[in-house]
């Protein structure tokens, strides 16, 4: 069986880990720059971007996995995201009669 909302959600977390490396090769320096008038947010920043570095690389290993072990074959059996079909609605009226008020 093939799941394709699981393929996407890896390809889309790798398009974001690649577009923050992008943004963090061309255009962090920029906006560390600005950060000069105080230390605090300079360093906060600093920590933030070396979180999220770390974090990143994991995350994209794992979504490039992801999306090696779940690459949509064209013989594969798509199940559809409502699994349960819908049961006709019953009048509420059965269980308590047509005399109450």
């Amino acid at each position: 069986m093939h799941y394709p909302l699981r393929y996407r959600r890896a390809r889309s977390l790798l398009y974001v880990v690649g577009l923050f490396w992008l943004w963090l090769w061309l255009g962090s320096a920029a906006m560390m720059e600005g950060l000069y008038h105080s230390p605090l947010h300079a360093a906060l920043a600093v920590w933030a971007l070396a979180v999220v570095v770390l974090v990143s690389i994991p995350a994209a290993l794992l979504a490039a996995a992801r999306m090696i072990l779940m690459h949509p074959r064209r013989t594969a059996v798509v199940v559809p995201l409502n699994l349960a079909p819908r049961r006709p609605q019953e009048t509420a009226h059965w269980w308590y009669g047509e005399k109450a008020s």
